[in-house]
């Protein structure tokens, strides 16, 4: 069985890392726009753990693009009042850092004087790939 999430979008707080046993974590949520909607856009519980959490915290802030790989996790417990509770959250596993901590905070690439590809070598790549390109 398998269980991959890949997502792409912005942070909506501020990160802040905190002690979880032998290691760290920080917890964030994560803006996911519909891009077949406009005015769509989805909050995704995020968890990450250890080296990735202090690099999330080191290189992001409140507004960053970044990329989230990992697995959905489902948590199951009782609340004060007994009733039972589930919360489902993405246990990153990879992050890819799409714009700077400097960019996230209003500023474009664009405004920086760099191309809006940035480091990404596909930005620009043309959809139309025929069956014969495929390298599988």
């Amino acid at each position: 069985m398998t269980n991959l999430t890949i997502l792409t979008g912005r942070i909506t707080k501020d990160l802040e890392l905190k002690p979880a046993g032998q290691t760290q974590v920080t917890n964030f949520s994560l803006a996911v726009d519909n891009p077949f909607k406009k005015d769509d856009t989805s909050f995704f519980d995020i968890a990450a753990f250890g080296k990735t959490a202090q690099l999330l915290n080191n290189y992001c802030g409140k507004g960053s693009k970044i990329l989230i790989e990992g697995n959905l996790k489902q948590d199951r417990f009782q609340d004060k009042e007994g009733n039972n509770r589930s919360v489902v959250r993405v246990i990153a596993n990879r992050v890819e850092f799409l714009d700077s901590k400097g960019q996230s905070n209003g500023q474009s690439q664009q405004q920086r004087g760099q191309s809006p590809a940035g480091n990404n070598p596909f930005a620009n790549a043309n959809d139309d790939i025929s069956e014969s390109e495929l390298p599988f």
